[in-house]
């Protein structure tokens, strides 16, 4: 059987037609593929590259709400609060919070650490106060992440 692979798709209509058939099938792996692309693609529509990081993480968040709930779900808190205050703000908003998101054990258990807002922080730390980026720091090796796992690819 011929499986295509996620990485080679430009359109996410397409995608997610690849992934419910995933899904279909029993194919986990092809259908968390499709969402990475999906985020990948939302995010590359920004030129900052902090912001592309930001939607990436934002929009692989919100596609696995949607797969959870089973119709399309949008953060829209957040989409407002990063219109309003910036990326940065809403990043270190996150980091600073107590607990880890929904999407951040996601991502971890299938090795993509470096979308969680404490991976982008560090990646992103001459633009973040010290505290922002120790608190990631502290949230990530809390929950076991491997700090090379978090580096941008």
């Amino acid at each position: 059987m011929n499986i295509p692979d996620p990485q080679t798709f430009t359109d996410p209509i397409k995608l997610r037609k690849l992934m419910a058939n995933a899904v279909r099938l029993g194919y986990i792996d092809l259908a968390f593929g499709c969402q990475m692309r999906i985020a990948e693609l939302a995010g590359a529509a920004y030129s900052e590259a902090i912001d592309r990081a930001f939607f990436t993480g934002l929009v692989a968040a919100e596609e696995f709400r949607t797969a959870d709930n089973g119709r399309s779900t949008k953060l829209i808190n957040i989409r407002a609060r990063h219109k309003k205050f910036g990326a940065i703000r809403v990043l270190t908003d996150l980091v600073m919070a107590p607990d880890v998101s929904d999407g951040f054990a996601k991502l971890v258990e299938h090795k993509r650490s470096d979308l969680t807002a404490e991976a982008i922080v560090l990646n992103h730390e001459d633009q973040f106060s010290v505290d922002a980026v120790n608190a990631a720091r502290k949230k990530l090796m809390d929950n076991n992440v491997n700090l090379g796992e978090t580096a941008e690819a």
